[in-house]
């Protein structure tokens, strides 16, 4: 019999692989394949038959070939053993067997995620069309549909029925709510018999949660495990036995800690926590199933990996389609570098402090893509750096040489990448600007910033220093030359940061922005394109040091009546939303003007808004919620030093119960800053109560400073403006 339809989800489950394919009809068929796992070893024949004989003693192997492959480093081939499993349940214990072998042989390909790994040797991908010839529920033959591409604009793909699940209040445990296709039903005690009726009425696709992860889930199976009634979140049609995990994992990741929800995923069916996927978050259910489809990672372990992981799944696969070993344990070590070597080549991006104040006829150009772009056009790659084939030194400044004989694997995976978020960008303009084209480049967008961060990644499977500083020191280079390119056209620049510059001339035209973008481009070989050309454009400065400028502080009023803001009050998640709402209303009437003139005339208006919703807080009528501010903890409650608000509030969540892990926010409101009481001096939001007052004191202050962002350039600082209300 033949099978065709979309591959809908797989996992590995009892030494087979487990699919489900949903055909045209929308039927979801269960079907399992036995799956034979490779991996691969150099060294020494005779060690490695030793190796293979005591694989062979546990009855783990199926047989062994002597293949050659290329080594990825060097790029030549060498003979290594080719081990095939008998199934993928020994593939699992290998990392826990390897060691002791360690010191005599090399190992190869014995770490990929088993789905991930099927995937790749079969060429296919999630949610891609495929034909399977099958006999009951077996699978002979599986191949991807001719008819359907990775890399299809317009691929069709199945109806995914989606069912909304979460609890009915901020405590708690015994109210449940569960939405599909417009039916609503809401328990106020947890009835596991109506929710399986809802289930196996509705049999959703996709289940739909917020704190689906650390919450919601690890309390529905354990209230299923204590009252022994079965709920039918799976399709398996056996119970699968599951360990509750309410614990995730904390994280640093540039200069933040962050946490990460244990998963809790389901067997033939999608849950995604809304609240534990970044890239949900960002690009919605259109960019996980973009970035699994490209990955090649199952839709529910791609909604809660990052986009890094995704571009570095690219590159498994197109090393595995190209015979290139993929080293088990990282072996690559920096090169080593003099203080000097490190002083000229750790340099980062290139920035141009801005000029302090506001400016008119400003415009602001921003290269596209442009570090995944420069490793594709100059073949930066961690191979391909410091190849030793070649002695070009063509890195700017740090003389590093590139491999002129081999494409590197990261370029030959970025550039359809870079090709096909350029053609999605193209249709987003000619169709609806908000619709799934969007969302589909935006999670790519993401993909294409992380992949610069892994390249210097300690950690990544093909990451590399040296290649990671190639990238920013020809970025260093473009931004150089657009500089220059911009001043010998008569404009002044007044800012530039990696990859955006802002540059001014008085009574500039769209025309002469895109001429001088145009041959920005032919010099750099870069594209570059016009973000918007402004009203007026202010500058801040630093909040210690009002003569200091700093790159990230700015807003300005597009001609086309949009604010583009970076760093003020609103944007920031430790504000409070009665701050926020207040500051945004004062931009809505900064966005009527024209000039600076006009800006100024308005600071009238501004100051009135600044005295109203001052008054209210004076007066006791703002909001307990309206005045919440959420924080991020990087520390476990009580390992602070220092009894900050954040910590106090955290310590308060603890108290009564509720975990709260490091890299996890905090909400709260502040009820008396200086109390000799840490208890009273703030609240958390859960356990605030209607009889609770705030600090008055505290959030003018946070009133003022947000006023003061938007007034300071023409005289009003803090001081002034207290003065005023």
């Amino acid at each position: 019999m033949q099978l065709q339809g979309w591959l809908f989800d797989l996992y590995p489950l009892d030494s087979s692989m487990i699919l489900w394919i949903k055909d045209g009809d929308g039927l979801i068929y269960r079907l399992k394949e036995t799956f034979y796992p490779r991996f691969y070893a150099k060294g020494r024949k005779k060690d490695l038959l030793a190796l293979f004989s005591s694989l062979d003693k546990k009855q783990w192997v199926k047989g062994y070939q002597w293949r050659c492959r290329k080594d990825f480093w060097s790029g030549c081939e060498v003979e290594v053993i080719e081990i095939e499993l008998t199934n993928i349940d020994c593939y699992l214990q290998l990392p826990k067997i390897l060691p002791p072998w360690e010191e005599k042989i090399t190992f190869y390909n014995c770490d990929i995620p088993l789905a991930q790994f099927y995937l790749y040797e079969k060429g296919l991908f999630p949610t891609g069309r495929c034909i399977a010839e099958v006999e009951g529920d077996r699978v002979f033959e599986i191949r991807p549909d001719p008819s359907d591409s990775i890399w299809e604009d317009d691929g069709d793909l199945p109806e995914i029925r989606i069912m909304e699940l979460d609890v009915l209040d901020n405590g708690g445990c015994g109210s449940l709510l569960l939405e599909c296709e417009g039916y609503r039903l809401e328990m106020e005690g947890i009835d596991l018999y109506e929710v399986n009726r809802f289930l196996n009425y509705f049999d959703p696709d996709l289940i739909l949660s917020d704190r689906g992860d650390d919450f919601i889930f690890p309390h529905l199976f354990s209230l299923q495990r204590r009252s022994k009634i079965p709920i039918l979140w799976d399709r398996e049609p056996a119970p699968l036995k599951r360990s509750i995990n309410s614990r995730g994992r904390s994280y640093f990741s540039y200069g933040r800690t962050y946490y990460q929800a244990p998963a809790h995923l389901l067997f033939g069916r999608w849950h995604i926590d809304r609240r534990n996927s970044f890239v949900y978050g960002e690009s919605g259910l259109d960019g996980v199933i973009e970035l699994s489809r490209l990955a090649k990672i199952p839709v529910q372990r791609m909604a809660r990996t990052s986009p890094g992981t995704a571009i570095t799944s690219m590159q498994l696969d197109r090393a595995l389609k190209e015979g290139i070993l993929i080293p088990w344990r990282k072996g690559e070590p920096e090169q080593f570098k003099t203080a000097w070597d490190l002083l000229v080549a750790d340099k980062g991006g290139l920035v141009f402090q801005p000029k302090l104040g506001v400016f008119e006829d400003v415009a602001e150009i921003d290269f596209s893509s442009m570090y995944p772009t420069i490793m594709v056009i100059h073949n930066i790659s961690p191979e391909t750096v410091l190849c030793g084939c070649c002695q070009n030194r063509r890195v700017p400044e740090v003389g590093y040489s590139i491999c002129e004989k081999r494409e590197g694997i990261v370029p030959k995976t970025l550039k359809p990448v870079l090709e096909r978020r350029a053609r999605l960008k193209q249709k987003m303009k000619e169709t609806d600007s908000h619709g799934a084209y969007n969302r589909r480049q935006i999670a790519l967008k993401w993909m294409l910033v992380t992949c610069f961060g892994y390249l210097g990644y300690r950690n990544a499977r093909f990451g590399r220093i040296e290649a990671h500083e190639a990238v920013t020191a020809f970025g260093r280079e473009k931004l150089l030359q657009a500089k220059e390119i911009c001043e010998q056209d008569g404009f002044e620049l007044l800012h530039a940061i990696t990859d955006s510059l802002w540059i001014r001339k008085k009574g500039l035209t769209e025309d002469d922005v895109l001429k001088v973008c145009q041959r920005i481009n032919e010099t750099t070989g870069i594209p570059i394109a016009l973000e918007g050309i402004y009203r007026w454009m202010v500058f801040l400065p630093s909040k210690e040091n009002p003569e200091s400028p700093v790159a990230n502080r700015y807003f300005g009023l597009f001609k086309n009546g949009g604010i583009k803001a970076r760093g003020l009050a609103f944007r920031r998640s430790d504000i409070p939303p009665f701050v926020q709402e207040a500051q945004l209303k004062m931009l809505d009437i900064l966005g009527e003007t024209k000039n600076i003139e006009d800006y100024r005339s308005k600071i009238p208006e501004i100051l009135e808004l600044l005295l109203n919703y001052s008054l209210i807080l004076r007066e006791g009528r703002a909001n307990q919620d309206e005045l919440t501010i959420t924080k991020r903890i990087s520390k476990e409650p009580y390992d602070y030093c220092v009894d900050s608000l954040t910590a106090i509030a955290a310590q308060q969540l603890d108290e009564v119960g509720i975990e709260i892990h490091p890299g996890e926010k905090v909400s709260y409101l502040i009820k008396d800053a200086l109390a000799k009481d840490k208890a009273e001096r703030v609240k958390s939001l859960p356990l605030i109560g209607p009889d609770d007052t705030y600090d008055i004191k505290k959030y003018l202050d946070i009133l003022l400073k947000a006023s003061e962002e938007l007034l300071i350039h023409f005289g009003y600082d803090r001081k002034h403006l207290s003065q005023l209300i």
